[in-house]
């Protein structure tokens, strides 16, 4: 910040306040309130203040110890200890408050005060509301272009039928539901090339009855007018019914990292519309290894590989640790090799500590090296040589 200093400088009116005889007369008393005057007028004292009162409504230039001040006139609901510059986000508060009540305001608040991501969800989007699907119509569109376009039935003929029933080329049953029809690459007119009907005799089936036998050979191939572009409104989908409560039209869940009682306040100060009811979820990012992931083994990090013990087509044991009262048997597990089998890491590992009968501590420093060692056993604290064999 510029200086203010000599703005308004009250110590060079000294000479023309005080009188002629005390100046005279008492030279250092001038000289004094002479450097009076010019003390007060140094940063953070009242000549000062008095020098800069402009500056002072100025967010950029206000004095640190009057920040707080400003804060509270032009922005008592928010918070004082926030992630941002002070008063870069002062200088925007207008365009924050002009906003407020929108989702980008939401993502501004919480990225500004707290410095987190918050992922916003309407529940109202899950609500089941009856014919509530989106329909795309495309009969238009296959008429101009059907090769852009999967058939749903391709039935080639045989012989100078007039029906079509039975099984597509497929082998699946022919399904139809006002279909767009073509013979080879010529759009039929139903109704009048054709008709669709329905019947059955044991179960319900469809057919195509042409006005004009078909001949060998002839490719018919059947599209769907349209599609449901989402399950919007589907009894089978993911959907709930309206409770006026978290599902409905006025409610909005906030996800974010931080705890919900340090934000919740705030937030319904500053942001949260009237009318409306906000929920708090806080969001924990959990990384899960895939099970199927055979290098993913228990208590092992990425990248690390697969872990085998090659043993015998036959089985190892029973075998007893010492005076405990346990038996261990390993059995051959077909591997597709008559000769060796493949027990990894984690199958070992489970069949190990939840068969020995001591605490799970003992097993706090065993390694792969001691059961190549054979001494298991003394890492147990049994002391003695290992009875289990691994081989």
């Amino acid at each position: 910040m510029s200086s203010t200093l000599g703005k308004y400088n009250i110590s060079s009116y000294i000479d023309d306040l005080v009188p002629d005889h005390v100046e005279t007369s008492f030279p250092d008393l001038v000289n004094f309130l002479k450097t009076y005057a010019l003390y007060l007028e140094r940063s953070n004292e009242s000549g000062f203040y008095l020098n800069s009162l402009d500056i002072q409504r100025d967010i950029d230039h206000v004095e640190e110890n009057l920040l707080t001040e400003l804060q509270n006139e032009i922005g008592i609901a928010v918070p004082r200890d926030f992630a941002t510059n002070p008063r870069t986000f002062y200088k925007h508060l207008i365009e924050f408050y002009r906003s407020r009540g929108t989702p980008e305001s939401i993502t501004s608040f919480f990225r500004v005060i707290y410095d987190d991501e918050v992922e916003t969800y309407f529940p109202f989007v899950d609500i089941l509301n009856p014919s509530d699907g989106n329909w795309t119509d495309q009969a238009a569109a296959i008429q101009a272009d059907r090769t852009a376009f999967t058939p749903t039935n391709t039935i080639t003929i045989s012989g100078t039928p007039t029906e079509v029933t039975g099984n597509n080329d497929a082998g699946n049953a022919i399904f139809l539901d006002d279909d767009v029809v073509f013979v080879n690459n010529s759009f039929k007119t139903p109704g009048t090339d054709y008709t669709e009907t329905v019947y059955s005799d044991t179960t319900t089936k469809y057919k195509l009855t042409f006005t004009t036998a078909l001949a060998n050979n002839d490719v018919v191939r059947t599209y769907p007018k349209g599609l449901f572009t989402n399950n919007d409104g589907f009894l089978s989908d993911k959907k709930f019914l309206q409770d006026s409560f978290y599902y409905q039209k006025f409610s909005y869940v906030l996800r974010t990292g931080s705890n919900i009682a340090d934000w919740s306040n705030a937030f319904t100060r500053l942001i949260h519309p009237a009318g409306f009811k906000f929920f708090g979820e806080i969001a924990i990012l959990i990384k899960v290894l895939d099970q199927g992931n055979t290098q993913a083994q228990l208590g092992n990090q990425l990248p690390a590989g697969e872990i085998n013990f090659n043993i015998g087509a036959f089985q190892v044991g029973p075998v007893s640790f010492n005076s405990h009262i346990l038996e261990k048997s390993y059995t051959h597990f077909t591997n597709g090799s008559s000769e060796l089998s493949k027990i990894g890491m984690q199958n070992h590992w489970d069949n190990m500590k939840f068969r020995y009968l001591g605490p799970n501590s003992d097993l706090a420093h065993w390694t792969l090296q001691d059961s190549i060692n054979n001494n298991i056993t003394t890492q147990f604290g049994m002391g003695g040589a290992s009875s289990l064999v691994i081989s």
